[in-house]
């Protein structure tokens, strides 16, 4: 069993000493104003991810929410679901694979499909740099910015959900020497070490490079559970002339963990257990060993075209070891005692499909063409684009009931471990490709009057089924079309339609027919404005978001247990409110409210049910205030109303408030740019849950108790 660490007494004092060993005063050394307002500004950059141009936030027709590094640093965010957290309509589902794996719930939908692939399905799918990837751990360390584009975007990057997409944007090379050191600390065991040098390599600055390392760990207040990750990024860039860039990165993160099954939902409400009561006792920690290869490129023909290309090759080495905790009793125990009455009390526990050894690859090769033209008056930004996608996942699963357990009085900590020849294996075939081409014209009509217009053709093959099942094979054509009217010169209104294809349902294993892919609709209207010369930008939207030809499972007598046939359609209507930048010198702030109403339109079981894990009301708002220029200081609140925790709507997670807090103190440190700041989460000690697996009553996470973390930051 785990147990609580807290951080020495000799630690803090020795934080608190650096703070103190001021060679020069702080104002001789204090770093440029644009710098120094690079790292404290809260407005959010511009993105070219969601229309794959250059085009200013008020011209795009579209709900785009950017996360930059400053807010990410001031809340000590060390996993992505703590950056996420401020951005309105992004919930989150129970999910896998550790903390650096959230899995994200987006306009009332999860990020990944859990109903095409079978219900213990639910690897965390999110954008890294532009790609899709699928159950890689995010090394918040190497993170620039988070980016949510909200609603379908397959019409300009390939099948994803229909609530959005969220895309990590890595650190960049600088363009001048820099080097950093941060150290994190805090309660149960965490620690975060960061090492990053960046900048020219020539003296002609036409090679530039960057280095990072880190190393992340964790233990907690829930038994059992761990989380390391380790981290080593290289890029290097060349500009053989003022028109071209070439750049090379490599990546590796190691991570290992033992994912927290949380506790099960006992009548209406989850369980009244102690905080630190989880039941996921593997003998061995999950694991992933994952290579990153990324080469991109960019020329520019001439002062109107521009042609950018990207290859993307990953290749993991996974072990996915977690004992599952689950009410069902499948009747292969070994013993009397292994049998559960399927009330959650007694819970079964399972080596659940685990896959000791599994291989994930993934291949992506992206070309675009952008130029600008102008017919007639009328300015044109034309988009031209290819993709190719390969993603696959293989290795042999493994089911074996291990026994039972109280939930009140558990024994636990002595689990055998996986017994091969006592396993059922099973080997499924899980791929997903597809070849694409995509056009989009961004029309300049003149009185500040903005269209874009899209189509993708995507040809796919996708199976999740036993080997030797045929693939199913399909081709789309999705459209996109969106209207901007800038009325002022710091506002506009915008609409929207999007069509978008989500995940491929592979086929019946009953019957072995193929299965419809799954398919979305969105109706989007919404308001833009900048305040402040620009600090400070607000959107609003409203929009209806509908899904058809859902997957849906129903129980079988043989392994899997279940099958997945498609079954019916999902609505989520809502407005969104986002509001970001610096309100004065001193003061900056990030904002959210979403209003979400989801209801179950047609499925034999659940119709007019609500979508899990999607509370009507969530809210957030985070201010930092600037005291001196030394000192600052910040405080947030991060809300959720009442939420249904299973398709079935059988119980509901109760709403909550947590409470944050931030103090930082600058400095000078002999050469370096110092840092040192005292976050505090969850300030009241508040028990709240932060998600539940929608098939599953069995597994609802709590969030955690009050935290006291210290970080030290050295900028050279």
């Amino acid at each position: 069993m785990n147990r609580l660490h807290r951080v020495s007494p000799l630690t803090f004092a020795c934080l608190a000493l650096a703070a103190h060993a001021q060679s020069e005063p702080p104002s001789q050394v204090l770093p440029p104003v644009q710098v120094q307002g690079q790292r404290d500004d809260y407005r959010a950059p511009e993105t070219t991810t969601g229309n794959r141009t250059s085009t200013p936030s008020l011209q795009s027709p579209q709900s785009v929410q950017v996360v930059p590094r400053a807010v990410i640093e001031d809340q000590n965010a060390l996993n992505l679901a703590e950056a996420l957290r401020n951005v309105s309509g992004v919930q989150f589902d129970f999910g896998f694979n550790g903390t650096a794996m959230p899995l994200v719930v987006l306009r009332g939908f999860p990020s990944v499909s859990m109903t095409a692939m079978g219900p213990m399905s639910g690897s965390s799918t999110y954008y890294l740099d532009g790609t899709k990837v699928t159950g890689v751990p995010i090394n918040m360390a190497n993170v620039l910015a988070v980016e949510v584009i909200k609603g379908p975007s397959s019409v300009l990057y390939g099948r994803a959900e229909p609530g959005g997409l969220v895309n990590v944007v890595s650190k960049p090379i600088s363009v001048v020497p820099a080097v950093s050191l941060e150290q994190t600390v805090g309660e149960y065991g965490l620690s975060r070490t960061a090492v990053e040098a960046s900048g020219p390599l020539n003296e002609e600055r036409s090679l530039r490079g960057r280095a990072s390392a880190s190393y992340y760990t964790a233990d907690s207040i829930r038994d059992f559970v761990e989380d390391k990750l380790g981290a080593f990024g290289a890029s290097l860039s060349w500009l053989p002339s003022a028109q071209t860039t070439l750049t090379g990165t490599l990546d590796y993160s190691h991570q290992r963990y033992r994912t927290d099954y949380g506790v099960p939902a006992l009548g209406d409400r989850p369980a009244d257990l102690p905080w630190s009561r989880q039941f996921n006792d593997s003998p061995q920690l999950s694991s992933s060993k994952t290579t990153t290869l990324k080469l991109e490129g960019e020329h520019r023909l001439s002062e109107a075209w521009q042609l950018k290309g990207k290859l993307l090759t990953l290749r993991s080495d996974t072990s996915e070891m977690d004992i599952s905790p689950y009410r069902a009793d499948y009747g292969m125990g070994m013993t009397p005692d292994a049998t559960c009455p399927g009330t959650g009390n007694p819970l079964c526990r399972y080596y659940f499909y685990v896959r000791p050894d599994g291989r994930y690859r993934l291949d992506q090769f992206n070309l675009d063409l952008i130029g600008k033209i102008d017919t007639g008056g009328i300015q044109h930004t034309v988009l031209l684009g290819v993709d190719a996608y390969s993603g696959r996942k293989t290795g042999t699963t493994y089911f074996q009931q291990i026994g039972s357990v109280d939930i009140y009085t558990p024994a636990l900590g002595s689990t055998p471990p996986l017994d091969l020849g006592m396993s059922m294996p099973m080997d499924i075939e899980d791929r997903n490709r597809w070849t694409s081409i995509y056009v989009q014209d961004q029309l300049a009509l003149g009185q500040g009057v903005f269209l874009t217009a899209a189509l993708r053709h995507d040809r796919t093959s996708a199976i999740y089924a036993a080997p030797g099942t045929e693939p199913n094979k399909a081709s789309f054509t999705t459209p996109r079309l969106g209207a901007v009217w800038q009325f002022a010169s710091n506002q506009s209104i915008y609409a929207q339609y999007q069509d978008a294809v989500s995940a491929n349902n592979g086929r019946d294993t009953v019957t072995g027919a193929a299965l419809s892919a799954e398919r979305a609709r969105q109706f989007e209207i919404g308001h833009k404005i900048d305040w402040l010369d620009g600090k400070l930008s607000s959107t609003l939207a409203a929009y209806e978001l509908t899904k058809r030809n859902r997957g849906g499972s129903v129980p079988v007598a043989t392994p899997p247990f279940y099958n997945t046939v498609t079954v019916g359609e999902a609505r989520s209507r809502g407005v969104e409110w986002d509001l970001s930048g610096q309100v004065s010198r001193s003061l900056s702030l990030i904002a959210s409210y979403a209003y979400t109403d989801t209801r179950v339109l047609v499925d034999p079981t659940y119709q007019g049910k609500k979508l899990a894990n999607v509370a009507r009301h969530t809210g957030s708002l985070w201010a930092r205030y600037a005291i001196d220029s030394q000192w600052s200081t910040g405080a947030g609140v991060f809300a959720q109303g009442q939420r249904q925790g299973d398709t079935g709507n059988t119980f509901q997670l109760p709403g909550y408030g947590r409470v944050d807090a931030m103090l930082a103190y600058r400095f000078a440190l002999q050469d370096a740019r110092a840092a040192l700041q005292f976050n505090v989460d969850n300030v009241f000690d508040r028990k709240y849950y932060t998600g539940s697996h929608q098939f599953v009553a069995d597994w609802v996470k709590l969030g955690s108790p009050r935290t006291v973390k210290a970080t030290l930051r050295l900028d050279y």
